[in-house]
């Protein structure tokens, strides 16, 4: 799963967001919600609430959360560089 870039000055605001999940057997669906972001010491922690609107599992709700380093992030908030990429632990929750 690939969340859409940010800037530096973007990367940590709450922001309305959509997602779209492609699942093993080609179905897709379509997640519209609020991604929250939080930088706690060396974990950035993202979180997105919303409901299925399109495909599979169609009105479900959802909770996403990716959890990854910070250390790109600190740097690119600073100031002092960029982040390219982040790999993080995901957990999909739907209801």
């Amino acid at each position: 799963m690939t969340i859409p870039s940010y800037s530096c000055l973007t990367l940590l605001n709450t922001a309305a967001t959509t997602i779209t999940f492609t699942w093993n057997n080609g179905a897709t669906s379509i997640v519209t919600g609020t991604r929250v972001v939080n930088l706690a010491a060396a974990a950035l922690s993202t979180t997105v609430t919303g409901t299925v609107t399109s495909g599979l599992f169609i009105g479900d709700t959802v909770v996403y959360q990716l959890v990854g380093p910070s250390t790109d992030i600190l740097a690119c908030t600073l100031g002092l560089g960029t982040v390219s990429r982040i790999d993080s632990v995901a957990t999909l929750t739907i209801n």
